[in-house]
């Protein structure tokens, strides 16, 4: 971080006339050259001091002047191994220049905030793409107990859940408050099988599911023996007919791991307190053998794992669990609470999983800037939540356009192009209130909030729910039972229409983006296109109607530009302008191809 977040007049002046001194380059593979450039003055002679977390010392570099009044450049060789090499400038008078960022937050979003800090270029490994596979899925978060009854729901696991007898819920009740992991409702493995019709015409492609393994808690967050399914869900022939019967519909399943803390009453955990010289006792940190411990966050609930030589050969040796689930033909991995173990860790975790199943897909969830994770030697996305807290942000009318822009261009900025399309980007999720209900009960404003996830590059994740008007203004009020003699029609119908028509759109579901309008009074847009298939995706927070001035450019976008959302008539072209009129809280996706 920046010592002295002094700007140079020169600096302070760009940054007020809406010019920012120095723009980072993007993410860049290892051992290539960037330039460097900076508009300072002309006389104060600048220096760029690196910092790279992975050595001990940091280095400087004098610049150059530049062939304008005021400018300054370098060119420098970027490292040999993956790093986020962070950086600032220091000025002949002392003063420091520094990236203004917006402040995201990381638990809860933040808005109007900033803080000044080093640059960084996210430095990657280019031969270690995200899975092809990846670019252009829809994912659906699945919280099984809560999804979909199925059978003969006559799989009971425990009757307690730690000090608490466990209770079983009518499908229409709300969650019980205050939360205490015990209230069931009865959702398993069979029932998602059978709404398997209603996933394939809602247009998802891929099934994420929080955990499955046996537990004593709905959430299932701590397992008591990862090589058993939880027997409330079912058994492990509903989980094969589950996967096989989503790869005949084109769909695949990803599965939640929890490596960082099991339960108490697991059978690890009960075999480490009873005998010292079990092989797991090893595997947790007692401070006190048998009844102080380190819990998650301080759960005693939840014991953590230590990062010992068996622990992680539990988890991804030659037979581990991360394997031997993949081998049922699940698509890969979303790791629990990623930040909470080493990056040596998940590095290796990588290594032994991609070894054996070179096509799994593996997200990590980070809250915050988890640029560090997207290098190509550890993750190939994260759960987007800085995606997340902008878009939906925006759509609230907490963010302006430009402070959407700014944030967005940041994102892509931070992340290798590849990772970039395979982020998991949300709008919420089983961890967060509603989106909807962060909305206010605003459906429109949802609608808008899903449009723009659904037009912008990344796998877009809709929370199972969102799509039938689900509310909940916590985590576990979130995790309410899907209202399948109930849902919103309209929001439901939205929403099919949107993922197939991205799903449709080489642009929309493969394309690359570049913004296309910023508006102060409410307007904000982007172009994807993919060859000559270009989208012009468009967004209004306002409470008005705005007309929208959009130039496209000499490339030819002459002829029809029609919203695949059905919402807009036709726009008109003239003089190389884009007219039309957005609605207050509305958006389109206008279409257009060269080859028509």
């Amino acid at each position: 971080m920046l010592k002295n977040e002094a700007l140079s007049r020169a600096a302070a002046r760009a940054l007020r006339d809406g010019k920012q001194p120095h723009v980072p380059p993007p993410a860049s593979p290892i051992s290539t050259w960037v330039r460097l450039e900076l508009e300072a003055g002309d006389e104060v002679d600048p220096e760029v001091v690196f910092t790279d977390p992975k050595r001990e010392h940091g280095w400087r570099v004098a610049l150059e002047k530049g062939s304008e009044p005021g400018t300054w450049w370098t060119e420098i060789l970027l490292p040999r191994e993956p790093t986020l090499l962070r950086y600032h400038f220091e000025l002949a008078d002392g003063s420091l220049i520094g990236e203004r960022r917006q402040k995201e937050g990381i638990e809860r979003p933040l808005f109007g905030v900033w803080q000044e800090q080093d640059f960084q270029i996210a430095v990657y490994l280019p031969e270690n793409p995200p899975p092809a596979w990846v670019r252009g899925q829809v994912f659906y978060q699945i919280f099984p107990d809560r999804f979909a009854r199925g059978g003969n729901p006559d799989h009971r696991g425990k009757t307690r859940c730690y000090e608490y007898e466990t209770i079983e819920l009518d499908w229409s009740q709300p969650p019980e408050h205050p939360p205490k992991g015990r209230d069931f409702y009865g959702g398993n493995l069979r029932g998602v099988i059978e709404k398997l019709d209603y996933l394939e015409d809602l247009g998802v492609t891929c099934l994420y599911f929080t955990p499955i393994f046996a537990s004593p808690t709905n959430h299932r967050y701590d397992a008591l023996d990862y090589t058993k399914l939880d027997p409330r869900l079912g058994t492990e022939e509903d989980l094969r007919e589950l996967i096989q019967k989503c790869r005949d519909r084109g769909m695949r399943v990803l599965l939640d791991g929890v490596f960082n803390h099991c339960s108490s009453e697991s059978v690890y955990f009960n075999s480490a307190r009873a005998d010292r010289r079990s092989p797991y006792y090893r595997w947790f940190d007692f401070k006190r053998w048998p009844d102080e411990w380190t819990g998650w966050v301080g759960v005693k609930t939840m014991p953590e794992f230590v990062e010992c030589p068996e622990v992680e050969d539990f988890f991804f040796g030659e037979r581990g669990i991360a394997q031997y689930w993949l081998f049922y033909g699940t698509a890969g991995w979303r790791t629990d609470v990623t930040p909470w173990m080493t990056d040596e860790f998940w590095r290796r975790f990588r290594r032994a999983v991609r070894r054996d199943y070179p096509e799994a897909y593996l997200v990590a969830e980070d809250w915050g800037n988890a640029s560090q994770r997207l290098l190509g030697d550890c993750f190939d996305a994260t759960m987007n939540y800085r995606f997340a807290y902008s878009v939906v942000g925006f759509a609230g009318g907490k963010l302006t356009p430009a402070e959407l822009d700014d944030r967005l261009e940041t994102l892509r900025r931070d992340t290798p192009p590849n990772h970039f399309h395979a982020q998991l980007n949300l709008i919420d999720s089983h961890d967060t209130p509603r989106a909807l209900s962060t909305l206010g009960g605003d459906k429109q404003r949802l609608r808008l909030a899903a449009a723009i996830q659904l037009a912008y590059p990344g796998v877009p994740m809709i929370y199972s729910g969102d799509e039938a008007g689900v509310e909940g203004t916590y985590a576990e009020d979130s995790r309410r039972s899907f209202p399948w003699k109930d849902p919103d029609g309209s929001l439901l119908d939205f929403y099919r229409q949107a993922i197939h028509a991205r799903q449709a759109s080489k642009a929309l579901s493969l394309g690359e983006v570049a913004t296309a309008w910023i508006d102060e009074r409410g307007a904000y847009g982007f172009f994807r296109q993919a060859g000559e298939e270009v989208v012009l995706a468009l967004f209004n927070n306002g409470d008005s109607p705005l007309e929208v001035l959009v130039p496209i450019g000499e490339q030819g976008y002459q002829g029809d530009w029609v919203d695949l959302l059905g919402g807009l008539p036709e726009a008109t072209i003239s003089e190389g302008l884009l007219r039309t009129t957005l609605p207050a809280k509305g958006f389109a996706w206008y279409y257009h191809d060269n080859n028509r």
